[in-house]
């Protein structure tokens, strides 16, 4: 397996997929899902302004998620499903950048009606993966929400870790691929106070630095 690939038994789509494509093949189901679509880092997964579509699922690669003014506003794991809060509206409030080459699992939305009213337990799949997207969102405010800057800095990688931890990754080795200035940018404070934060986080012994992957140290005792 390639790294920073999730496993499909970690997936967010993994409930769903073990239901309707490996336990048993409902048509509909496999013919609304594209496996492992590729882009190339840089490449736009959808933009703000396109049509609502589908569900993805990150596979493996890291991407970058924009408003409508190009703002950073947060960062996808592998494993970890987006568009979901996009449900509501008719064309996506974002944009989705690879910020690495990346691999995507599409599920259109245009027959989640007809599945749901030939299975089971469709309804209640997308339901769990909507409120597993909001859940890892509410945690993401609450770190931005901090007013302490080492905190919220100490928070950002503890909330990366508890993603990693989610979909089967070492919660302890945090890869993050944006440069200072966009981490700080993200976070809602400069580079030189991201910086700083660092320093001290460091000489804490909280989190080490090895060849641009960030170590936490000590994990949160909230988790």
């Amino acid at each position: 397996m390639k790294k920073n690939c999730v496993t499909c038994a970690k997936c967010g789509f993994a409930s769903a997929c073990k239901a309707y494509l490996f336990d048993y093949q409902e048509r509909l189901f496999v013919d609304s899902l594209s496996t492992r679509k590729a882009f190339a880092k840089g490449d736009f997964i959808y933009r703000c302004g396109n049509k609502v579509d589908a569900l993805y699922a990150l596979r493996s690669g890291f991407a970058k998620v924009y408003d409508a003014e190009d703002k950073l506003q947060g960062l996808i794991l592998p494993g970890q499903v987006f568009g979901a809060e996009e449900l509501y509206s008719e064309y996506y409030q974002h944009h989705v950048q690879a910020a690495s080459p990346v691999e995507v699992c599409q599920l259109k939305n245009a027959r989640f009606y007809e599945i749901s009213q030939i299975t089971t337990g469709f309804t209640n799949f997308i339901i769990k993966i909507i409120a597993r997207s909001a859940l890892e969102k509410q945690k993401f405010i609450a770190v931005l929400n901090q007013r302490d800057n080492a905190g919220k800095v100490l928070g950002f990688l503890r909330y990366l870790s508890y993603i990693n931890k989610e979909y089967g990754f070492d919660q302890c080795e945090i890869q993050v691929p944006l440069n200072q200035e966009e981490i700080a940018h993200m976070l809602g404070i400069s580079k030189s106070t991201f910086l700083r934060a660092m320093d001290m986080l460091v000489d804490q012994e909280l989190v080490d630095i090895k060849n641009k992957t960030m170590m936490l140290l000590a994990s949160d005792p909230s988790q």
